[in-house]
Parts: structure tokens; sequence; C-alpha cells
């Protein structure tokens, strides 16, 4: 993705899911949502089998009393064999399912 492309994927996390494709693999990204009767955010991603949207595996999940630490977690966090999702952002495309 080039960093417009990443900027817009970032974006589209705030209020909705996203998929890319990584190293030949397809990801399911749960953008952030809102749990009304405890207050928390989540986050997550989801690897998938093949190119549907059934998940094979979970790589990242997390959730907090603020969506701000749910995203920094989401960028942060080395979840992709050892890298966060700015060193890997390059590398990923936006997909649809």
């Amino acid at each position: 993705m080039t960093a417009e492309e990443t900027r817009a994927l970032i974006d589209c996390l705030t209020h909705e899911d996203c998929t890319i494709r990584l190293w030949g693999a397809v990801y399911w990204c749960l953008g952030l949502t809102h749990d009304e009767r405890t207050g928390a955010w989540a986050m997550g991603v989801y690897e998938c089998e093949g190119d549907t949207p059934v998940f094979k595996r979970q790589l990242f999940s997390y959730s907090a009393p603020r969506k701000e630490a749910c995203m920094r977690h989401f960028l942060e966090d080395r979840y992709w064999e050892g890298r966060c999702f700015y060193e890997v952002a390059a590398e990923m495309a936006w997909v649809d399912l």
C-alpha cells in the first residue's frame, strides 16, 4: 500500500472492517467497536481461510476503555511475525471479499 492508502485504511478502521492481503494470506481487520454495556472499545485481526470471510486464526485482539488505546495497539504491537503494522503496511494490499 502507498502512504495514502495506509492512511485511508487506518481511517476506515475507525468506523468499519477492512480486508487486506499480506504475504499471500487474507486478513479481516475488525474496526473499532464499542460495547455500550461495558463501555469498552475493541479491535481484532483474523487470518481468513483462503479468500473467504471464514476465520482461520486470531492474530490480534485488544480491548480498552479508550478507542485511542485500541488503535495505538493495532498500529504498534508486533503481531505481524514480529513486526508492527507500519513495518508491513507497504507490503499489504487492500482487498474486497
